[in-house]
């Protein structure tokens, strides 16, 4: 029941989506959900697809409602037009729970296992990983594609958990791929390993793709067609059952590769919003750092560590605690710039370790990176003036001097200079700054005369 929930949900998105395509390229009409609702009821009585009939109507129904918030944020700027699901990809249907009945049996304590009463499933055995409190409003399953299933309950009137008080005020923090995350206090740093996850099971995974291809190819000799080419379309291959086990069997490292990445991800993470009050890191652009170098093995080790989705973590954890989170310039110099005299090492590479030139201090190039983001953050915060190299020496004087003006500062945490990688939060932070006073306006307004007279 569960499969054919997943696929006929599939369907009913696939249908949806094309009947809004259609009713606006030929009738400039836009649909909502409710009156694909109305269709869909039409559609369930028609000859062809009445197997529609046989399902339970509320997950079609929540399909309608998630492709009507796909539209909202595509008109809003939020997100790209919605795309057709392939057969093959995750799948997921959602239950509303009835507020007037008891449909989930929570278990209690230590007990392991909970259970929910689902229309056209009967009652679902759940693993439960936390306590079922509050309010309970809907049931989410899905299956990944390894096979496994989930279920991902919603609740609300649950009561928050204080965030734990921060170690430090502020902390700088370097990503890289080798070296997942470098934090530095001002004092001292600590680093996190890279997971690597993906590098520990490629040799396997190569060995069962290139048993898989071998399979393919094999099964279009059988059916007539030339493996140098692509499938035709419309022709769909026949599937046995070592095609099957190869497939599953590269599903599961997928999906073992996924789950020590996010596990690493989530615990990285976790830890630096724990550490300081002030969390300043590099904005890096993920695609264009992956574009910037021509080996393939570059640019997997760049997929493989996940730089933009710690960094998402960090940006949303850090709203959750109550942190500042700093998003400093991708085009700040943080790891050439000379965190003792701030002068900038132009010829600096790719080496590890390199020695300053104007002052001769020796840093590592990682722990340099979080100093000078961790200085910057500050200076941003505070609104001063950048560090220069005629100011030599000025690094401490600098930090702590930010450090007392972020206390004081009652700017948002996002809100800094103009530069042209502003990230949506930050413009809207900046759209959303007060207008300034008639008197800021007239006397703006007289200092433009003046220049145009000439005075």
């Amino acid at each position: 029941m569960l499969g054919r929930l997943f696929g006929a949900s599939r369907y009913v998105w696939n249908w949806a989506l094309a009947r809004r395509s259609q009713a606006y390229q030929t009738d400039k009409i836009k649909l909502n959900w409710v009156s694909l609702s109305r269709e869909f009821t039409a559609l369930k009585a028609a000859p062809g697809t009445a197997w529609l009939g046989e399902l339970p109507r509320e997950p079609f129904s929540q399909v309608l409602r998630d492709q009507e918030r796909a539209f909202g944020n595509f008109f809003a700027g939020r997100a790209r037009y919605p795309r057709f699901r392939r057969r093959g990809s995750r799948v997921r249907v959602r239950f509303t729970l009835d507020q007037r009945r008891e449909q989930v049996a929570r278990g209690v304590d230590a007990e392991r296992w909970a259970y929910v009463q689902l229309p056209g499933l009967g009652r679902v055995k759940l693993r439960r990983t936390e306590a079922l409190e509050g309010r309970l409003r809907s049931v989410t399953l899905s299956r990944d594609g390894a096979g496994r299933y989930f279920a991902a309950i919603t609740a609300d009137g649950v009561e928050l958990t204080e965030p734990p008080a921060a170690r430090t005020h502020a902390v700088g923090i370097d990503v890289g791929l080798r070296t997942l995350v470098v934090m530095h206090d001002g004092e001292q740093a600590r680093a996190i390993p890279a997971p690597k996850a993906l590098s520990g099971k490629l040799a396997r995974l190569r060995r069962y793709q290139r048993h898989q291809s071998r399979q393919w190819a094999a099964q279009m000799r059988a059916q007539g067609l030339d493996p140098a080419k692509p499938v035709p379309k419309g022709v769909r291959l026949g599937m046995s059952r070592r095609r099957l086990r190869t497939r599953a069997r590269i599903a599961r490292l997928h999906a073992g590769v996924a789950d020590l990445r996010g596990d690493a991800l989530q615990r990285a993470s976790t830890g630096v919003v724990r550490e300081a009050e002030v969390i300043a890191l590099e904005s890096l652009r993920v695609k264009a750092l992956a574009r910037s170098m021509g080996r393939r093995g570059f640019r997997r080790s760049v997929a493989d560590a996940s730089l933009g989705a710690l960094r998402r973590q960090i940006l949303y954890k850090g709203a959750w605690a109550g942190r500042q989170v700093v998003a400093v310039d991708p085009f700040y110099p943080s790891s050439k710039t000379c965190s003792n005299c701030a002068a900038v090492n132009t010829a600096l590479k790719l080496e590890k370790h390199w020695v300053c030139l104007t002052c001769g201090a020796q840093h590592d190039r990682d722990v340099n990176a979080a100093k000078n983001l961790r200085a910057e953050g500050l200076r941003m915060l505070a609104d001063l003036s950048p560090a220069t190299a005629e100011r030599a020496g000025s690094d401490a004087r600098e930090v702590a001097c930010a450090a007392e003006a972020a206390e004081r500062a009652t700017v948002h945490p996002l809100q800094r200079r103009p530069t042209m990688n502003r990230e949506p939060a930050q413009r809207s932070a900046q759209a959303a700054r007060p207008a300034r006073t008639e008197t800021r306006q007239a006397l703006s307004q007289t200092a433009r005369r003046r220049v145009r007279a000439g005075l």
